[in-house]
């Protein structure tokens, strides 16, 4: 139940008294269990990534590559339908994970590596030659897929999910691309709003507030964090920004317009639909191994008020139903092949909201070579992969 709460209200607005009064427990009584809110929390965050660890390991039990992506797929989706049928508790999702403080984001830190480390080791199956970084990319993308689809499903039947994770797993294993394409070039010096400067200004506060939401999470990215991060006083964050929460709106409209910019520029240029979403996503996904390029995650959407939030989801489904559009005009050039348009949408989203965490699960990231890590394992599917060269 903790869980569900969580989802809905954010890290930052679920106390126990929240708890104790949705699940009809008296404060005291629920004291007795955990006796503070941070407790609590943790324990719905081990208990999700347990249920995560359990499928990743049946997975691995199976020795076909494919085989072990599909269980993956179709069992993560029945865990989904179970809670949409009330027949399994809702599980916490990971997007507020950064909030928790010690000691508890050490214990349940430690736990989501060794799941990740389960989600890499599905990528060593016999057949597949893949490197350690490409394993590690992957494993991440595979994950964020996963995660990212709590967020479209809710927009299907219950009857309809078996046939939904059908289709995406069609996409990982296949794919986009109708030919490989092998996602080459630079994409480090592609023009984009992305501005570097020393110069205190909004953007100074944008950037950085971006930077630290995505790191520490919404109740993390503190004022006193932000202007420390920044060496100004917290008259100096509040000359330039009359709130927080307004600050974290601003993030949002700056990532947007970073998105859609991308997004126009390849399409100005004269080139398949295929292309179109690879220039566009190769290069938000490069630029995001860059300090000053980082997209606030969507998980910030936790702490915006309903009106804010439905506003900002309004306008991630419009970049979504561009790169749809891209992908449907690859279909009828031949450049992309026959798939699900709409998951595939989705699923280029999700790539790019996940790519400013690539780093951190494979460390020899850089903005040269995250397109073929990140963008070419979507582009090509899982079966298509191949060793980065260079």
């Amino acid at each position: 139940m903790a869980g569900a709460i969580v989802n809905r209200h954010g890290l930052r607005d679920t106390t126990l008294a929240l708890v104790a009064s949705e699940i009809g427990l008296n404060l005291k009584s629920l004291r007795y269990y955990f006796e503070k809110r941070e407790d609590l929390v943790a324990a719905a965050f081990l208990h999700a990534i347990r249920l995560h660890h359990t499928l990743l390991d049946e997975a691995l039990e199976i020795a076909d590559f494919a085989g072990r992506i599909r269980h993956v797929v179709f069992s993560y989706f029945e865990m989904l339908a179970k809670v949409r049928s009330k027949e399994q508790p809702e599980f916490v999702y990971f997007g507020d994970i950064r909030g928790l403080t010690e000691p508890h984001i050490d214990d349940v830190g430690l736990a989501y590596v060794a799941m990740f480390r389960s989600a890499r080791r599905l990528f060593r199956a016999e057949g597949m030659v893949l490197d350690h970084d490409q394993a590690g990319a992957c494993a991440h993308l595979l994950l964020s897929q996963l995660y990212w689809s709590v967020v479209w499903i809710a927009h299907y039947p219950l009857q309809d999910i078996h046939r939904a994770a059908e289709r995406l797993c069609d996409i990982l294993l296949n794919g986009l691309a109708r030919y490989p394409d092998p996602v080459a070039g630079d994409y480090s010096e592609v023009a984009s709003p992305f501005i570097a400067t020393d110069r205190l200004s909004s953007q100074s506060f944008l950037q950085t507030a971006t930077h630290l939401i995505n790191e520490f999470g919404y109740r993390g990215a503190s004022v006193d964090r932000i202007s420390m991060a920044l060496n100004v006083t917290k008259g100096a964050f509040y000359h330039y920004n009359e709130t927080r929460d307004g600050l974290v709106v601003d993030c949002f409209e700056r990532t947007f317009d970073i998105i859609f910019a991308a997004q126009n520029d390849a399409l100005q240029r004269e080139m398949d639909g295929l292309s179109h979403v690879r220039e566009a996503s190769a290069a938000l996904v490069a630029r995001q191994m860059l300090p000053e390029g980082s997209l606030l995650r969507t998980s910030a959407l936790t702490a915006l008020g309903p009106e804010l939030r439905q506003e900002m989801n309004r306008r991630l489904s419009m970049s979504t139903m561009r790169f749809a559009d891209m992908l449907n005009d690859g279909v009828i050039d031949g450049s992309v092949r026959l798939c699900d348009l709409r998951i595939a949408g989705e699923a280029v989203t999700a790539m790019i909201n996940s790519a400013q965490e690539l780093r951190r699960w494979v460390p020899g990231t850089n903005v040269r070579n995250a397109p073929a890590l990140y963008v070419k394992p979507l582009l090509n599917g899982f079966l298509r992969m191949s060793p980065v060269a260079g």
